[in-house]
């Protein structure tokens, strides 16, 4: 049924052009919960939408798209004033919250990572710099600050809304080949599911139903089983790829989806014990190196890195053992429960995100005056002694440094502040917020 009041009408192009993203966007943004309908129009019978309802959903729902959409210098509204007013990092916090359509402002150690990393313009005015008025802290210009802003942005997908919760996956049976597999899936799934199932794009996957021969949908979706066998038989790639994951993860795919409204059997959840990630978590017995990281929430880059870490010694004294021996090559696989014992011992700040548990830091931080100066060295010692119970190597600390992962110092050479420094030093309370601020630092709640 057309809207009454639609007086501007869009179609999917004409929204990707409005909001400066690609169709493929829009095509996921319809799936949404509350995305306006749209209904065929015109000779062509183009599907389209209430231009101003899809505006409002944007504005609600993924504010930094719908921005790019305004025809504004000011799109989220920030306070007027004149471009030289001085503001400060915590009034900047605010405003990309604001812009990010949070209710709380971003983290100003946020913003300093982003100022070490040149993604923010730094101060304007510093504390000492002799010019009029006088200031205490870094300020900006105003006139920097909503530039800042209100830039461009490349964003993650946005979710809008509690996304389904993915069925319990349960191990798969001993000597249970992946051929048989597409056998023991059951109930119904739908686009979203197909998708995950397999790792295609929910584009990709939307497609596959519209392909002659697809199964048909049914009251609660596409039958599990007759879906998987006709990927097996017409996209056979990503059935090998698919299976191979599955042999990967030691995990059998789900045997109900989620979307089975139907379903009349329900899983008993088993609390997960506390020493292990991998049965808190059902997942899988052994890991490949790629899959170390992101088992605990860091980067596959971080977990490659650990994985060359050697014995450390004082005399007969092991201060820090070897990561585990593979128990194989290729692909290079490892025992999950050695691998979990080894994060606990030598990396229990991660340890402890992945177990949403606090406090990680393994020696409590040293008292002193918020405004003590630190220099590069005593930030090492710090961070070290948190974190993984020695200091950090000069080589490591200079690498942070150089490639911009720790804050933006609060003291530089010849700026001419008080007393004198000749090097990069920071306020303890810096070095200090930026500790807790790290992944798994021990500033967070337990999770539910």
């Amino acid at each position: 049924m057309i809207p009454a009041d639609a007086d501007e009408l869009a179609t999917s192009q004409d929204i990707a052009t409005k909001y400066k993203v690609n169709e493929a966007n829009v095509a996921y943004w319809v799936t949404q919960e509350g995305f306006p309908e749209g209904w065929p129009s015109g000779p062509g019978r183009t599907l389209v939408r209430d231009a101003a309802l899809v505006d409002e959903w944007l504005r609600e729902n993924l504010p930094v798209y719908w921005a790019q959409g305004q025809d504004s210098d000011n799109p989220y509204g920030l306070p007027e004033g004149g471009p030289k007013d001085l503001v400060k990092l915590s009034d900047i916090a605010a405003w990309e919250g604001k812009a990010l359509g949070r209710k709380e402002p971003v983290p100003e150690v946020t913003l300093r990572t982003y100022i070490s990393r040149k993604k923010m313009p730094g101060p304007d005015r510093t504390p000492g710099d002799g010019k009029r008025p006088e200031v205490t802290e870094r300020m900006w210009f105003r006139g920097t600050a909503y530039e800042f802003v209100n830039r461009p942005r490349r964003m993650r997908r946005q979710k809008t809304s509690e996304e389904p919760a993915v069925a319990e996956q349960t191990p798969a049976a001993a000597g249970a080949s992946s051929e048989r597999a597409s056998t023991v899936r059951t109930g119904y799934v739908d686009a979203q599911a197909i998708a995950s199932t397999y790792s295609v794009s929910g584009q990709t996957a939307r497609g596959w139903t519209r392909v002659e021969g697809f199964p048909e949908a049914g009251e609660h979706g596409y039958s599990a089983a007759e879906v998987d066998e006709w990927v097996r038989h017409n996209r056979r790639r990503s059935w090998t790829a698919a299976q191979r994951r599955t042999e990967l993860t030691g995990q059998a795919w789900p045997e109900r989806s989620a979307v089975d409204s139907s379903a009349d059997v329900q899983v008993e959840q088993v609390e997960p014990a506390p020493e292990s990630v991998s049965e808190a978590r059902g997942e899988q017995t052994e890991l490949t190196a790629e899959m170390i990281g992101p088992r605990y929430g860091v980067s596959e880059r971080t977990g490659l890195q650990w994985i060359s870490v050697k014995e450390k010694r004082d005399g007969k004294k092991v201060i820090r053992r070897a990561f585990p021996t593979p128990l194989r090559t290729r692909p290079r696989t490892y025992a999950a429960h050695a691998v979990d014992a080894w994060v606990k011992e030598h990396r229990p700040h991660v340890w402890a995100t992945a177990k949403g548990s606090g406090p990680a830091l393994v020696n409590p931080l040293p008292e002193g005056d918020p405004l003590d100066l630190l220099d590069i060295y005593d930030f090492a010692e710090v961070l070290g002694m948190a974190t993984r119970g020695e200091p950090l190597a000069r080589e490591t600390i200079h690498a942070y440094h150089a490639r911009g992962q720790v804050p933006f110092a609060d003291r530089t050479a010849g700026d001419g502040g008080k007393p004198r420094v000749l090097q990069d030093h920071w306020y303890r309370r810096t070095v200090y917020d930026f500790v807790l601020s790290r992944r798994g630092s021990g500033n967070f709640d337990a999770r539910a």
